[in-house]
């Protein structure tokens, strides 16, 4: 075999184990690349995931505690268990307070979404209210478990019920509300009860006089 044959040969050696080397490297290379990256972005995930749960449960809360929802949970685990009646009224009382805050997120959720947007308000208060907004949801949803454990098929009766309640709590906190504005604008003018009472029965009477054809 010629010196130009050897060289040849071993060349031609030399670039099959090259290529097949360079074969192996591009096949794994990706792999282990994309292998690199999900792992960085899960680990990336379960940190900020802790992060943000551990700031949730430093934040807070939008409104104060729900009295009633507790109410209605030591009722449940007494033994024996108080009767249904007590205990449905219990849980009529915190579905009420939750469907009364979630009607008031709903209502100021353009107004709040407007002044973030302006920068009228910071970071943690707007957290805070889209905070709110899921724990409520949450709420109605372990409301309804309740409801369907005191008694299969109730949902469907109760839920209209709970809002007319809601409707009618709401309004005898409105007229409430109207009635302590009169009595401190009373007070500011220093009118008595009984000189209010005084001067609505002696006000004048209107007669009206329908003549018929």
């Amino acid at each position: 075999m010629s010196s130009e044959n050897f060289t040849n040969s071993t060349y031609e050696d030399f670039a099959e184990e090259a290529t097949e080397k360079i074969t192996k490297i591009s096949v794994y290379t990706p792999l282990i690349y994309v292998a690199i990256i999900l792992t960085a972005l899960i680990t990336f995930s379960k940190i900020y995931r802790k992060r943000y749960i551990n700031k949730l449960s430093h934040t807070k809360p939008f409104f104060p505690p729900n009295i009633q929802k507790q109410v209605y949970f030591e009722l449940a685990a007494q033994d024996p268990k108080p009767n249904d009646k007590v205990l449905k009224a219990a849980l009529f009382r915190w579905a009420s307070e939750s469907i009364r805050r979630t009607i008031k997120l709903k209502e100021c959720e353009q107004s709040i979404t407007k002044m973030y947007q302006a920068g009228s308000i910071g970071d943690e208060l707007f957290t805070r209210y889209n905070f709110a907004k899921k724990f409520e949801e949450l709420e109605i949803q372990n409301i309804a478990k309740e409801v369907e454990g005191i008694k299969k098929g109730w949902a469907p009766s109760f839920f209209p019920l709970l809002q007319e309640i809601t409707f009618n709590e709401a309004l005898k906190r409105r007229v409430g509300a109207i009635d302590s504005l009169n009595a401190d604008q009373a007070k500011q003018w220093g009118l008595t009860k009984e000189y209010l009472e005084k001067l609505v029965a002696n006000r004048p009477q209107m007669k009206i006089d329908v003549k018929r054809p």
